[in-house]
């Protein structure tokens, strides 16, 4: 009896730890995603023209440039957590991270979407040589277009998802 109940709880704390777990997202995610990309086919990359040389090592296009990047893993640093996934041919990543910090800065070749599952965020793109923020929330998905360089600001502890089609 006591060994049976031990094991029966021990097996529901797993479970609950499962659900909480953000890589429990990892299936809706890719699911959504992938019929979101494949619905709404988006036009190949720009070709790069003239691009100054110090502009050029900043631009890459996802997923090739996380190749150092075991998947599935998880990376941690004070900012929180990101778990990079792949379903089939299908590579994302699900951030969860801590109110008061930044992510990315960057610029990618390829359009990069966002779901936010959790939490709030402001996301700066530079658009027309002008910084546009916005401000987006759980249930809020997001495009930032190829070639815009974006930065993201945590405005509370939030879960995401980000892909490149």
């Amino acid at each position: 009896g006591s060994e049976l109940a031990q094991h029966n709880k021990q097996c529901r704390m797993q479970l609950s730890s499962l659900l909480t777990s953000p890589l429990l997202l990892a299936l809706p995610v890719a699911f959504l995603a992938g019929r979101w990309s494949a619905a709404n086919k988006l036009p190949p990359p720009i070709k790069l023209g003239r691009v100054e040389p110090d502009v050029v090592r900043h631009l890459y296009s996802p997923p090739a440039a996380h190749g150092v990047v075991s998947i599935p893993s998880v990376v941690r640093d004070a900012r929180g957590a990101v778990h990079n996934l792949m379903i089939g041919s299908f590579r994302f990543n699900v951030l969860e991270t801590r109110a008061g910090v930044a992510r990315s800065g960057d610029v990618h070749r390829s359009d990069q979407l966002d779901f936010v599952f959790k939490g709030r965020v402001s996301v700066t793109t530079r658009e027309g040589g002008v910084d546009v923020t916005r401000n987006y929330g759980a249930g809020d998905f997001l495009v930032i277009p190829a070639f815009v360089p974006h930065i993201f600001r945590f405005l509370n502890e939030t879960v995401m998802a980000e892909w490149w089609p």
